[in-house]
């Protein structure tokens, strides 16, 4: 992957000005093209993959959609150029940028708005899912992401809701967030570890595994966020308790120290370096693991 093709290349006084720049690199570089949906990798992919065709066994009419922070909204058909650009906190090429000083979500907001006034590596297709709502206005919009994905396109979401005929369509898969209790709170599918047990994998795949079992209980080819988040709800009030595990935590330059020889023991990724980490019941959460890693990875 070419430098240019890495959002922490492309530099700008503010959002808006940086979300251009990194598409006039997308937009001249000569790399080699993929479909996106063979772009994408890891265990949440391969899930979301499988969705297509479990909808299509339950009466649906599928078509696979990417929320990309390099691209926008795009068809999983389109073909793109390998990039790395993230709406996750800590990256080196997350699109947030100085989030101590800076309102989150009104730049993941302002980045999406700017992506979808370009038309996209597919010239005829859709650029927001509000546009997808007004042109089949009797569809299903299942929506599988973690929460900062989906603060990127609250507003692009709160539109489409409002151009559905039928709002409850709009089906929210993610993990329980402040934005859960918001404007999309009827929306919302809560996906959590509780979920795990049941569904199996492991909670990197756990958004994708609830909506292929909401795809593969359905009785009709018609989603229901009333229906469906009641039902979610339920099944983890009756869950058994999350297992307590008794890990030693780790300080920040510890597990930099282990993230530097996991990297050299080939280690690919954030979560596989986790992985390896837990397994020696060693503890850090989540999301500071994987802002570490990117530090470490990105020299810092």
């Amino acid at each position: 992957m070419p430098d240019s093709l890495r959002l922490r290349n492309a530099n700008a006084a503010d959002i808006a000005q940086r979300a251009r720049a990194w598409w006039r690199q997308l937009e001249t570089s000569t790399s080699e093209t993929r479909t996106a949906d063979a772009l994408y990798a890891g265990e949440h992919w391969s899930v979301v993959l499988s969705l297509s065709e479990v909808a299509k066994a339950n009466g649906f009419t599928p078509n696979l959609w990417v929320v990309s922070a390099g691209y926008g909204l795009i068809p999983g058909s389109a073909m793109i150029r390998p990039y790395s650009a993230t709406f996750s906190r800590g990256h080196v090429d997350s699109v947030v940028h100085d989030a101590a000083r800076r309102d989150t979500a009104a730049q993941l907001k302002v980045w999406w708005r700017t992506l979808a006034t370009y038309s996209g590596p597919s010239r005829s297709s859709a650029r927001s899912i509000s546009q997808l709502a007004t042109e089949q206005p009797q569809s299903n919009v299942l929506i599988v992401a973690s929460p900062l994905y989906v603060a990127a396109v609250e507003d692009d979401l709160a539109q489409a809701a409002s151009r559905l005929q039928y709002p409850e369509r709009l089906v929210i898969v993610s993990s329980l967030a402040p934005l859960a209790s918001g404007g999309l709170a009827r929306h919302w599918i809560p996906s959590s570890a509780q979920h795990q047990s049941r569904l199996g994998g492991s909670r990197l795949s756990l958004h994708a595994r609830v909506a292929r079992e909401i795809l593969q209980s359905s009785r009709t080819p018609f989603l229901n966020a009333r229906t469906l988040q009641a039902k979610y709800e339920r099944l983890i009030e009756q869950s058994a308790p999350l297992r307590q595990y008794t890990r030693k935590p780790l300080t920040d330059a510890e597990v930099r120290i282990f993230i530097r020889k996991a990297l050299l023991q080939g280690a690919s990724s954030w979560s596989a370096s986790l992985r390896m980490l837990r397994a020696q019941q060693l503890a850090c959460e989540q999301s500071r693991f994987k802002s570490l890693f990117f530090q470490v990875q990105g020299g810092s």
